[in-house]
């Protein structure tokens, strides 16, 4: 039941705020925000439109190699940080190299950082628990005292 309820509520929620970082991590270099900042609501409205865009367009990317690679660490239990950093870093480098022209070294870059953004704050969420519960090993009873 526990692990029903982490697969429907848990990696989902990962996968959305996933999305809203790698959003972040692609968007922030490259955003120019006007003096006087935050004060036009106009600003604000086009930040948000803007970043949400980019959230749905990285999440409708990455969700067939993202449902691959959960149902191999939730089947084989893995973990590891360094492996979803790894996933991260590789979806990141595809993601540059898939595109129809090559794109500048900041865009190559920001991409890379969104990968591991991405895989960072996922691991965060549910990459650390996944697989099966772990067991803590019942322990042996003490052998009988010699009389």
């Amino acid at each position: 039941m526990r692990a029903a309820l982490r697969l429907l509520f848990l990696v989902p929620i990962g996968f959305v705020l996933a999305t809203f970082a790698a959003a972040l991590a692609l968007l922030w270099p490259f955003l120019a925000i006007p003096p006087g900042g935050f004060a036009d609501p106009f600003v604000l409205i086009e930040l948000t439109v803007g970043f949400t865009a980019q959230a749905v367009q990285i999440g409708s990317a990455a969700f067939v190699p993202f449902l691959l690679f959960v149902a191999l660490a939730e089947i084989l239990a893995i973990r590891s940080l360094l492996l979803h950093l790894g996933a991260g870093l590789l979806a990141g480098f595809v993601s540059t190299r898939l595109a129809p022209v090559v794109p500048e070294v900041s865009v190559q870059t920001a991409s890379v950082t969104a990968g591991l953004a991405f895989a960072l704050v996922y691991w965060i969420v549910a990459g650390r628990t996944a697989g099966r519960p772990r067991r803590r090993p019942v322990p042996a009873p003490p052998p009988p005292h010699p009389e």
